[in-house]
């Protein structure tokens, strides 16, 4: 059996510009994440991760796409679509998609981790990009549009220092604060047992849309914008849909390790 990924040569320089949540806020996932796992997933995990966190191992496939041998990979860490779609078109048109994407790629490496006869090797890379995926499919700005580049060409003024859309969604707005991302993970832990149940029942296709329709507002608000210098109101405003979008990956990304490590064993 293959367990490559599939790959498609889909505007791989529109993926070098993409952060996904950059460094603190992929590190918070895994850390708010260790929380929410089971005794045996949390085994299961460390077996294949070593002496790694899932913290620090939740950044490896940011950098692994730099490396030759896995540039291939810097395609599946967003999903471009045109906005106006319902959620009947938008799941339809990532079902029929033919190119790599961040969907297609967690769907991937999940499988991989189920299989028995996957080797530990393999497991490992798989578990390293699930634990990246899920965090970059509740990131906005990784579900748009292509032609701004997830928000990289759309130029911002925060605080008085020049910037992006996708760079403010993703990092500015998280480290505002100054907390790093264990004291971040931490501030985040207040979660309602109702809502962690909710969410670990939503498919990985709601996860996106629930993406689609977030970058969908944040692409009309900078549309009304009478300028682009934006600072404390936007912070506050947006503040706490990244706070959930964080939370949402931590406990979604612990529902599928739980899962998956119930009854498969690490090599």
């Amino acid at each position: 059996m293959n367990y490559r990924y599939p790959f498609a040569a889909l505007l791989v320089s529109i993926s070098l510009f993409l952060i996904s949540w950059g460094y603190t806020g992929h590190k918070t996932i895994g850390s708010l994440t260790e929380n929410y796992l089971t005794p045996t997933a949390k085994t299961a995990v460390k077996d294949l991760l070593g002496d790694s966190s899932i913290a620090d191992a939740c950044t490896w496939a940011d950098d692994a796409r730099k490396y030759p041998e896995l540039k291939e990979t810097a395609n599946w860490h967003f999903l471009n679509l045109p906005l106006g779609l319902s959620f009947r078109e938008f799941k339809n048109t990532v079902d029929t998609l033919k190119q790599a994407n961040v969907y297609s790629a967690l769907i991937n490496a999940e499988e991989t981790l189920k299989q028995k006869d996957a080797t530990r090797k393999q497991k490992i890379e798989a578990l390293k990009f699930v634990l990246h995926f899920v965090g970059d499919i509740h990131q906005p700005m990784h579900v748009s549009r292509a032609e701004d580049k997830g928000g990289n060409t759309i130029q911002l003024n925060y605080e008085g220092k020049g910037t992006n859309l996708h760079s403010v969604i993703d990092t500015r707005l998280l480290e505002h604060g100054g907390l790093k991302y264990d004291s971040l993970a931490v501030k985040f832990n207040q979660i309602p047992k109702r809502k962690i149940r909710k969410w670990q029942r939503d498919p990985p296709i709601k996860w996106a849309w629930e993406s689609y329709q977030i970058s969908s507002e944040l692409y009309a608000e900078v549309d009304e914008m009478k300028t682009r210098n934006i600072g404390e109101e936007y912070y506050k405003k947006h503040i706490p849909m990244i706070e959930r979008r964080i939370q949402q990956s931590s406990i979604r990304l612990a529902g599928v390790l739980n899962e998956i490590f119930k009854g498969v064993e690490s090599k």
